[in-house]
Parts: C-alpha cells; structure tokens; sequence
C-alpha cells in the first residue's frame, strides 16, 4: 500500500503537468480564435484550421486529465479509468504528432508556398503588414515578395515611391524569417507536449501495475481471514 500511494504522488504530479500543457494549448488558441486575424502577419503562417485544431486538442487534454484524475484517486476500485486514460494519451499523442508533422513540413516548402499565397491569395493589408514591419532585428523596409519585382508591391507607405523596388528589397526574406520562427515555435512546443504525454503514459502503466499487485494481495489476504475497509 505504501509503495502504491507513493506512485500515485508521482503520478499526479506529472498528470497535473499534462493537464497544464492542455490548458496553455487551449488558452492560447481562444486568443487567437478570438483577435480579428485580418491583416495580421500571424495569417501568413497559421491557418485558421490550425488554430481550431490545436484548441480542439487543449480542451481535450485537459478532459481527458480528469479521466486520469479519477482513476488515479481509487486506481483499485477504477481500473477501468486508469485503462481507458492510457487510450486517451496514446491518442492525443499521436494528434499532437500529426499537427506537429503537418507544421513541420510546412517550413520545407515555406518559399514557393508563400510566393503563390503572396501573388494570388493574401490580402493587401497582410503585404502591408510585413512591407512595413521593421521590428525584426536585421530586416527594414521592404517592398514586393521579390527584388525589383515591381508587380507584387502594394503601392502604400514607402513602397508608394515610383523607384521602390530599387530603393528596398523583396520581403521573400523577412517573410520566411518570420515563418520560420513562428511555426518552429508551434512544433517545437507540440513535440515537447508528446513528451509530457510519454511521460503520463509510462507512469499510468506503472501505476496499473502497482494496482494489480495490490489487488491480488487484497484477494489472498481476504482468502486467510484479513479484512480491508479503506484500500485505494
């Protein structure tokens, strides 16, 4: 009994952590979801599906930690639970993987993808966005995705200059930047959430083992005569 109530204390500790990394998912993607993304830089790199995807995924974890909670309460009496949080993890691990694939692969083809997104799909107000950002260390003003590529500047600001493509560079530069730390951010962090999920996941198995011994102590002990009134 003693060993079994010194794992649960481990055990809730790293499923507290588990709880807590789908509370910050499910925080910072109702932000997002809440702020008018039009025009913001943050719409180049993210899609809105993406954003709902990784809500989605918060609000589960921190559910499904409920699950955990229970079951790690009475592991003896709710077995059940404990088993059925271990399919939980496993599937919420491999979601958090898949998303952060999907991220991941993105920064592979991050220039074509966001040439064509620049000539065909982003609104002006997002090119103007990233022309006129200067708060990136190391990139000024910047007018068209290419150099002197007169036909994808949006004529605003500086770049309103008849000679603005030879006075400034393309943005290609500062956009993939800008892409690359963001969504190297976003996987990175989702790769480390499928490492707290490692974590829970060994520790559940091992305090379902710990529960089954107990039990079996508890039948033999109940076969010789020995009672239990309060056993977890």
């Amino acid at each position: 009994m003693a060993s079994l109530k010194k794992l649960q204390r481990y055990y809730f500790a790293f499923i507290t952590v588990y709880m807590l990394t789908g509370i910050g998912a499910l925080v910072m993607g109702s932000m997002w979801l809440r702020q008018s993304a039009d025009g913001a830089p943050r719409e180049a790199v993210i899609s809105r599906a993406i954003e709902q995807t990784g809500t989605f995924i918060g609000a589960a974890v921190a559910i499904t930690a409920l699950v955990g909670y229970v079951g790690g309460a009475a592991p003896v009496r709710f077995k059940m639970m404990l088993m059925a949080f271990v399919w939980l993890i496993v599937t919420a691990m491999l979601v958090e993987l898949g998303l952060g694939g999907v991220i991941w692969f993105k920064t592979l083809r991050m220039r074509s993808l966001f040439h064509t997104q620049w000539v065909g799909e982003w609104p002006d107000s997002l090119k103007v966005a990233f022309q006129d950002m200067t708060q990136m260390t190391g990139y000024g003003q910047c007018c068209g995705y290419n150099d002197n590529d007169t036909a994808s500047i949006v004529l605003q600001g500086a770049c309103a200059a008849k000679n603005a493509s030879t006075l400034y560079p393309g943005c290609e530069e500062k956009v993939s930047s800008f892409a690359d730390s963001y969504l190297r951010k976003l996987y990175t962090s989702l790769f480390g959430f499928t490492l707290v999920n490692v974590v829970c996941f060994i520790s559940t198995v091992i305090l379902i083992q710990a529960r089954n011994d107990e039990e079996r102590y508890i039948r033999i002990g109940r076969k010789e005569g020995r009672t239990y009134h309060n056993s977890i």
